[in-house]
């Protein structure tokens, strides 16, 4: 970690199992987590203790990311923090709608599920304006990636990698 102490970040997913991943990744990392299973449950995190950065999903029961998104930005401490947007709905009816919302509103960042730990840990750290880790990056890893982004990508989207690959 780059200092002494650990940034904490709030990973808030409806699932077990994907904020048990997320937050193993964020660990292995040096990361401090603390976690919520919706948006109300989130609020009440963030009341306590406000994180560094939310790892937040769109689509869950009760509470939707989007709309604990909106209560965060009603207090003005709570909307500086950073957002990473992670979500298996970005494309579909489900979350489009939540999602144009929240990457017009500031997200910058987006993951879409599943998501690598390598390109989680490294979003995350984007965010936080923190160097790279310094865990070795796992070559094959990063082209199984990449084939599983190349069919799911708009082709700007790919002439775009091509013309980053060229230009190496």
């Amino acid at each position: 970690m780059d200092n002494d102490k650990p940034k904490m970040i709030l990973v808030v997913d409806d699932e077990d199992d994907v904020r048990n991943y997320l937050r193993l990744a964020l660990e292995d990392d040096g990361f401090e987590v603390t976690e919520a299973i919706n948006g109300r449950e989130a609020l009440e995190a963030v009341k306590l203790r406000t994180p560094d950065l939310i790892s937040l999903d769109l689509v869950m029961p009760e509470h939707s990311g989007a709309k604990f998104n909106r209560e965060l930005q009603k207090n003005p401490d709570w909307a500086k923090i950073p957002v990473l947007v992670v979500t298996g709905h970005a494309r579909d009816d489900q979350g489009r709608a939540d999602f144009e919302e929240l990457t017009m509103s500031g997200p910058g960042i987006y993951l879409e599920k599943p998501v690598k730990p390598v390109t989680y840990v490294a979003a995350v750290r984007k965010l936080l304006g923190m160097e790279e880790s310094s865990k070795k990056v796992d070559p094959q890893g990063l082209k199984d990636e990449i084939k599983d982004s190349l069919e799911s990508a708009d082709p700007e989207a790919l002439k775009k990698a091509l013309d980053a690959l060229r230009n190496k």
